[in-house]
């Protein structure tokens, strides 16, 4: 019988002061994070950016990938067709002005994004995207990359939890309530089935929820096993499983 591939990648948005600190956790774990970061991220006070030094840190981890997130943080369909186009390019070209390398993974703010938009990230030389798309075990499109679980409780889940749970309440109650249990729950159906794992989050979100004990779990069971492989997002386009 042949098993089946499990790959397992994480990723991290917006390009908070926080993100070393999950860049830490991710490290002890050996589990390897894209960082998707709006260098002037206009949601974030200016003492909350991760700063150009720390972006250039960042990136000189193992295992870290360093992704765009357009310059600002807009709201791609809220705003002007031209405008897009600006923050897409400009967030790209300050993020390799910093690293001195290429960045080739993106980001679309919120998860929101039309049609013309991926075209924009295509012409901006992006070989991915993702969203915020989840509870999928394929990488879908390569400009818009579905993901497996968030880390956070989202309140729209019940039906998810229900199929998962086969229907038993307890166990939907468990996974509804609990992202962690959740996203357990997403890993070890990844490595029944095959396919890829995807977990992504904000470094700033864990934090004010107080949930880094969760993410600790999360990662101490997705982590060092021999049949899985470990990727960034970027790496996921020569993984073979793209």
């Amino acid at each position: 019988m042949t098993q089946r591939r499990t790959v397992v990648t994480t990723s991290w948005d917006d390009g908070h002061r926080l993100d070393p600190r999950l860049a830490d956790l991710l490290e002890r774990y050996g589990v390897p994070g894209t960082f998707y970061i709006a260098p002037g991220n206009i949601e974030f006070a200016p003492d909350d950016r991760l700063p150009a030094d720390g972006i250039r840190e960042l990136a000189a981890r193992d295992n870290v990938e360093i992704g765009g997130h357009t310059l600002s943080h807009l709201r791609l369909p809220l705003i002007e067709e031209a405008t897009a186009r600006e923050e897409i390019t400009a967030g790209k070209a300050e993020l390799e002005d910093i690293l001195g390398d290429p960045v080739v993974s993106f980001c679309y703010p919120r998860g929101e994004y039309r049609p013309v938009h991926v075209r924009q990230v295509a012409d901006a030389g992006f070989h991915l995207a993702r969203t915020v798309r989840r509870s999928s075990l394929a990488t879908g499109p390569l400009l818009e990359m579905t993901t497996t679980v968030n880390a956070y409780a989202h309140r729209v889940d019940v039906p998810l939890a229900l199929r998962l749970a086969g229907g038993r309440p307890g166990r939907a109650a468990e996974l509804y309530l609990h992202w962690d249990e959740l996203a357990i729950h997403w890993f070890d159906l990844c490595l029944e089935r095959g396919g890829v794992y995807h977990l992504w989050g904000h470094s700033w979100e864990v934090d004010a929820r107080g949930d880094w004990a969760r993410l600790e779990r999360v990662l101490d069971h997705i982590s060092g096993r021999s049949d899985v492989r470990y990727v960034t997002n970027g790496a996921l386009t020569g993984a073979g499983v793209a």
